[in-house]
């Protein structure tokens, strides 16, 4: 099936968020973005986000992993915005983070759990009645944590945590409650030309669907 899956229940699309089926040379273009870096490529859903060059930026992530919960709904692949995240990071981006939460609680505190929300519409249903009826204190961990599945009141209390989960969630849901700081910072969103990890796959989406250029 082709085209975006929206996470519905009963009809209605709620929470608002959308990823695609991944593409031919998606999984290999991912798998060799995260070089370096710790993921397990069975829990990939579908690209949240694509750069111009066609290839995932953002990625949709299953809640469970080998059956305990897997807090990070979108993964940032983009390695142009991993390093410039971390950049920021290393000014002091978290901290500036920190206080427009701390000035605006209401609107982080439901961006947390709208991402519960998103968490828990991605489990399978009978596996959701199993954790909610069995594994309790498991489920509660997936209803209770926000973006990146810290609690709603710890990220209040101790900050942001990770510029990458939250610029990976804004660019998935297309809107956050820093999203001018976003706009402003994680700026250019793309590279000027595909970075060697990258350049390959751009390569073989060409040959594939045929594009000149």
């Amino acid at each position: 099936m082709s085209g975006k899956y929206n996470i519905i229940r009963r009809g209605r699309l709620r929470p608002p968020s959308s990823f695609t089926p991944l593409k031919r040379g998606d999984g290999a273009a991912i798998q060799a973005q995260s070089t370096g870096r710790r993921f397990d490529p069975s829990l990939i859903l579908g690209a949240a986000a694509r750069c111009p060059f066609g290839l995932p930026s953002v990625i949709a992530c299953a809640p469970l992993r080998a059956g305990e919960p897997f807090p990070t709904t979108f993964w940032l692949t983009c390695p142009h915005l991993v390093k410039l995240c971390g950049s920021l990071e290393s000014g002091g981006a978290v901290t500036e983070l920190d206080g427009l939460a701390a000035g605006d609680e209401g609107r982080w505190t439901r961006y947390h759990l709208l991402h519960a929300q998103i968490r828990l519409l991605l489990m399978p249903r009978s596996r959701a009645r199993h954790f909610r009826k069995h594994r309790r204190p498991l489920w509660d961990a997936l209803r209770k944590g926000g973006v990146g599945g810290a609690g709603y009141s710890s990220v209040l209390r101790r900050g942001a945590k990770c510029l990458h989960l939250h610029g990976a969630s804004w660019l998935a849901l297309g809107f956050h409650p820093a999203g001018e700081f976003f706009e402003k910072n994680l700026a250019p969103l793309s590279c000027e030309a595909p970075p060697p990890v990258c350049a390959p796959y751009v390569k073989k989406r060409k040959e594939i669907f045929h594009v000149e250029g």
